[in-house]
């Protein structure tokens, strides 16, 4: 009875092998966008410009994005949005091919990439529940995070390196190929009824949606510490991955198929979080789980800035990989338990706008650092932003997190008689 209650259900596994497919195409494309950056200009400013196009939605679509999820079929959502990431891909392959395509293009296909990444982030997170038994969710994220790091780093990123020196489109028409993939499957998923969004009567109007998801998380003060610490890690970290793809041509002399193969072993610490991050968060507590787990993200742009070697780069990411995955799995299975069902879309959709929208201004920032001050400087700038973030939150969220009570572990309210 036991092992049966623990079986993860088969309509998961459907959304486990189509995530997992999206994510190789995925993994090509993370690895050959920088490359295909590179080769289009040598300005720290315009590569940083990338990760910016591609973050920026986060920032603008987050918001009103949370309120269609919770009015809209998820699953349909996901399947729409694949089939648009699809189509972009597609063109981004041809332009690539024919040697049409410029930094600018680049940047402008990829906001539209960027919008659909937003509204398939947050359906997604929003769905798991309505798939999921409550006390399964960790051992599900685990497991998805772990499909996702194998498939896109270990067997993604290196063979996009690959297809890409060998031909520049081939990474993206892979990926579009993924996402066509990826949608069929997750158009195959069936849910009961009441998994679906509420009736259309029952709506309320745009604003007054938005105006309750931001206000549930507002009054939620471990939700909104957890996504005011995220969203300064965020941006601290992408000072340095903004223009990583320079700083490892540059600085460690990796380019084409190394940098490609260096991406993927700095993955070997993400696919570990994935196996045993839920049972770190056990060990640990999740409370100290995710401190510690900021406190790596905060101090790994040391090794960056002091030990430009490969190997000290690759072992401080992979740690960094752990840390970040651990993080994951404790931080979204206690969002998906605590934030209720009908306001998940909204309040996912602040979370992320807090937590993620700063990716974009990262970017930003750090591309003009490396440009005035060289390569390192923003691994460097990123340890103080985020060492400051570390010292005044980490006792706040450790203390929000110690004290915070499961509603299934709470006790009823006496009885009125």
């Amino acid at each position: 009875m036991s092992s049966k209650s623990e079986r993860l259900p088969s309509n998961y596994w459907r959304q486990f092998v189509a995530t997992s497919i999206s994510n190789v195409g995925d993994g090509m494309e993370h690895a050959a966008a920088p490359l295909l950056a590179l080769s289009l200009t040598n300005d720290p400013r315009l590569i940083a410009g990338v990760s910016f196009a591609t973050g920026l939605p986060w920032l603008v679509l987050t918001l009103p994005a949370g309120v269609y999820i919770d009015r809209f079929n998820r699953k349909h959502l996901m399947v729409i949005v694949n089939a648009i990431r699809t189509v972009l891909y597609s063109i981004i392959a041809y332009s690539a091919w024919q040697g049409s395509l410029t930094i600018w293009s680049f940047m402008i296909i990829l906001l539209g990439v960027g919008c659909c990444e937003v509204i398939f982030d947050m359906s997604a997170q929003a769905f798991l529940p309505a798939i999921v038994p409550a006390e399964l969710l960790e051992k599900a994220n685990g497991r998805l995070y772990t499909a996702e790091v194998i498939a896109n780093s270990f067997i993604g990123l290196p063979l996009g390196a690959w297809a890409f020196v060998a031909a520049v489109g081939v990474p993206f028409g892979a990926n579009a190929a993924s996402f066509a993939l990826a949608a069929v499957l997750v158009s195959t998923i069936s849910l009961p009824s009441k998994e679906l969004p509420v009736a259309p009567l029952q709506r309320q109007s745009f604003k007054n949606d938005l105006v309750e998801g931001i206000k549930w998380l507002w009054a939620n003060k471990l939700i909104r510490t957890l996504a005011i610490m995220l969203g300064i890690t965020n941006m601290a970290t992408m000072f340095g991955d903004a223009i990583f793809v320079k700083y490892a041509a540059d600085e460690l002399g990796v380019t084409g198929r190394g940098y490609g193969l260096l991406l993927s072993l700095m993955a070997i610490g993400s696919i570990v979080g994935g196996f045993v991050g839920d049972r770190i968060a056990k060990r640990l507590g999740a409370p100290l789980a995710m401190v510690v787990s900021f406190a790596v993200f905060s101090t790994v742009g040391l090794v960056y800035y002091f030990m430009p070697h490969i190997w000290s780069v690759a072992t401080a990411v992979a740690v960094m990989g752990l840390a970040g995955t651990t993080w994951n799995i404790v931080t979204v299975s206690l969002r998906q338990r605590i934030i209720p069902p009908e306001l998940f879309g909204r309040v996912n959709s602040v979370y992320r706008l807090i937590g993620t929208g700063s990716i974009s201004l990262g970017a930003l920032i750090g591309g003009q650092i490396a440009f005035s001050n060289g390569l390192r400087a923003p691994y460097l700038a990123s340890v103080f932003v985020g060492c400051i973030a570390l010292a005044v939150g980490g006792p706040i969220l450790y203390r929000l997190a110690s004290s915070y009570i499961p509603p299934a572990d709470t006790p009823a309210p006496p009885s009125i008689k």
